[in-house]
Parts: C-alpha cells; sequence; structure tokens
C-alpha cells in the first residue's frame, strides 16, 4: 500500500503544482500580495513583499521638449510587464506621494511602472500635449528590453480621460493590453456642465451635485482661458471675482460673452444652448478632450472604479463609460461607497458597525486589481 499513497502524494504534488502556474491563480497571488502591500504601505509606511527594486528619474525626447518622469522596476535581471499610470491634477506631479506609494508597489509586485510628469494636469490644466506625452511614454515603455511586450494604462481623476485619450490613439490603440480608469469623465460637456450647474444628467434624469469648491475655481478659470482673446479672460475673471461687472461686461467680445453666460448659468435645462454658442474653437479644443468622441476606438479591456460620492467627478461619468462599451467581456465597472475621491482611506477605518461593508468593498477592490493584472 505504500507505494499507492506515495503516487496520491506526487499526485496531489503536481496539481498542486500546475494549479499555481496557471494565469487565473498567479494573477491572483500578485493581485492579493499588491492589496496587502498597498494596504501596509499606506497605513504603516512599510512593505510586504520582499523584493529589492530600483527607482530611477529619467528623461525622453517628446517633439523639441522632453518628458521628465520616474521609473519603478524590479531590480532583478528578467523582464516584466509594464504599467503607466497618470498622476492626479496636484502640482507634485509625479513626485506625489501616493504615485510614489503606487509605484513602489507595482514594482515590488513584479510590474515595471513608469510615471511621467504631465506639465499641464499638475496645473489643473487639460490639455493635449498631456496626451501625447502619454502616448510617447506608452512607446518608450513598451521597446525597452525589460519590458516582456506588454504594457497596460491607468488614470487616476483627470488623468482617467487623458490615458484613454491616449489609448484611443491609433499609433498605440492596437498594443495598449489594458487600460484602467478611476473617477474619471467620459463626457467633457457632461461633467463641465456639471460643474458649473451642480447638477448632473445621466438617463435624462438630473439630480443636484455640488464640486468641489477648489475643483470648480480651477475649471472656471481654465476654461476663461481657453478664449481666443487674452482681454476676454481678464475680464472674466475680473467679473467672476466681483469686481467691475457693469464696465467689464460691456467690453467683451462675442465669445467673451458666451463664455460668460456659460460661467454664470445655474439652470441646467438653458447648459446646452449656452454650450453651443461657444467660440468654435474653444469648442473644439474642448470636444477633443473628450474620451466620448472616439470611444469605438478602444482595442482592450477597460476596467472601471469610481466613488459614489466624488466630488471632482460625478460617478454618472463612469457609468456613462461603462454603458458605452457595448462587449460585455471588455469591460469591468464598479461603484465605491467607501472611498472619498480616488482615496480608500475608508476601507482601513473598521469597526464593527461597518465591518461587512468594508469587507464587500476590500473584495471588490481586490477584483478591480485581478481584473487590471490578468490582462497583462
Amino acid at each position: 500500500m505504500n507505494w499507492q499513497w506515495i503516487l496520491i502524494g506526487f499526485t496531489v504534488l503536481a496539481i498542486l503544482a500546475l494549479a499555481l502556474l496557471a494565469k487565473p491563480v498567479q494573477v491572483g497571488l500578485r493581485s492579493a500580495a499588491l492589496l496587502i502591500d498597498l494596504g501596509v504601505s499606506y497605513q504603516w509606511k512599510t512593505n510586504v513583499i520582499p523584493r529589492g527594486i530600483l527607482i530611477t528619474e529619467i528623461t525622453y525626447p517628446y517633439g523639441n521638449r522632453t518628458i521628465t518622469a520616474d521609473l519603478y522596476r524590479p531590480s532583478d535581471q528578467r523582464q516584466h510587464h509594464g504599467m503607466i499610470l497618470g498622476h492626479g491634477a496636484f502640482e507634485e506631479g509625479k513626485d506625489d506621494w501616493r504615485m510614489k506609494l503606487i509605484g513602489k508597489s507595482l514594482a515590488r509586485a513584479g510590474y515595471v511602472t513608469l510615471i511621467p510628469h504631465l506639465e499641464n494636469l499638475a496645473r489643473l490644466r487639460l490639455h493635449q500635449d498631456d496626451v501625447d506625452a502619454l502616448v510617447v511614454s506608452f512607446q518608450y515603455l513598451l521597446r525597452q528590453e525589460f519590458i516582456n511586450g506588454k504594457v497596460g494604462m491607468t488614470g487616476f481623476c483627470l488623468s482617467a480621460p487623458l490615458v484613454l485619450l491616449a489609448a484611443e490613439e491609433p499609433s498605440i490603440s492596437q498594443d495598449v493590453a489594458v487600460i484602467s480608469s478611476w473617477g474619471g469623465y467620459y463626457n467633457i460637456k457632461d461633467w463641465i456642465q456639471a460643474v458649473i450647474t451642480e447638477h448632473y444628467t445621466y438617463q435624462g434624469e438630473t439630480k443636484p451635485w455640488k464640486a468641489d469648491l477648489t475643483l470648480a475655481g480651477e475649471v472656471f478659470h481654465w476654461l476663461t482661458e481657453l478664449l481666443p482673446s487674452s482681454s476676454d479672460t481678464v475680464y472674466i475673471k475680473e467679473m467672476l471675482r466681483g469686481n467691475s461687472l457693469d464696465s467689464a461686461k460691456g467690453n467683451l467680445s462675442p465669445s467673451g460673452q458666451a463664455m460668460y453666460e456659460l460661467l454664470t448659468n445655474r439652470d441646467p435645462e438653458q447648459a446646452d444652448t449656452l454650450w453651443a454658442g461657444l467660440d468654435p474653437q474653444t469648442q473644439q479644443t474642448l470636444v477633443s478632450l473628450s474620451p466620448s468622441m472616439k470611444i469605438n476606438q478602444l482595442q482592450t479591456k477597460v476596467v472601471i472604479i469610481h466613488a459614489f460620492a466624488d466630488p471632482y467627478i460625478p460617478s454618472v461619468e463612469s457609468r456613462k463609460l461603462a454603458d458605452a462599451i457595448k462587449d460585455e467581456n471588455r469591460v469591468y465597472f464598479r461603484i465605491f461607497h467607501q472611498f472619498s475621491h480616488v482615496d480608500p482611506n475608508e476601507l482601513f477605518k473598521v469597526n464593527l458597525s461597518n465591518l461587512p461593508n468594508i469587507i464587500f468593498e476590500a473584495a471588490g477592490f481586490y477584483l478591480y486589481i485581478y481584473h487590471t493584472l490578468y490582462q497583462l
């Protein structure tokens, strides 16, 4: 009988070994390790994955200038999957502590991570140059010898639509392995009108929503800076501050007057009409920054999450993105109630009363990581 038990033992070990080699199991283990490492790093400023990593600030050409980026990668000599991260709309850009935390954890989990500094987004401005910088960054990472041929892209908040726009570019659309959109907008017109009117619309239903005051102020300033006339920009900014209202309004050009009417409108039913009155050049600039215009050009799976009570971008914008992707196999979508914007801090505030919700949300966050990494 001994030889039979030995044979059974070897069979069980062989099955376990094959299971561990299976991609779903490997990705599942990596996802769990990454989630735990992120949580421990976030809470206690240490790590749990025992892997050496290299962190380097690099530059590479983009037109007549250079892009500065941080590169995080395992310190071994093997090839690894890659990920481009678009930082959020904050001054530190790639140097924000949250981006550094994510870059380090991804590298420890075995993923090469590139975080380019997006100059316009760091000034809380949306611009095509940052989309182009993401495209160039993707191309740069894809051709590095330590990449195994698969690179994905992830965007947070206002970098999420820029990542989508980059992935829609024909020069890289077929090469992007996965797109992760966390808390972004789908239709720029709908988002801007939500910020201005303090209401959002989804499937014909309009509901109140109030944007973060700092964000709203920056959006107003950015929109006025798009006007063809710099004097219109100055006058409108003065008017929005409550200065020289009557005299300034009389000095506005037709384009400036249209913009001022849009920015001071609080009636959602008037928003479309006022938008149509904007200067054509301004409209074209804004439309070019809307992922909704070229959504059919996305070639890969899109993983979408959003906080329900997001004060920067209404969560219905992510619903619209998920709705627009007709193939259900190419989209993973989830709304979180324990997150604040793109910050999972509430997941760590555990008590008995909210424990079931925390467990449910943590499982959802794990699945978000799993669905993203599985495509690499």
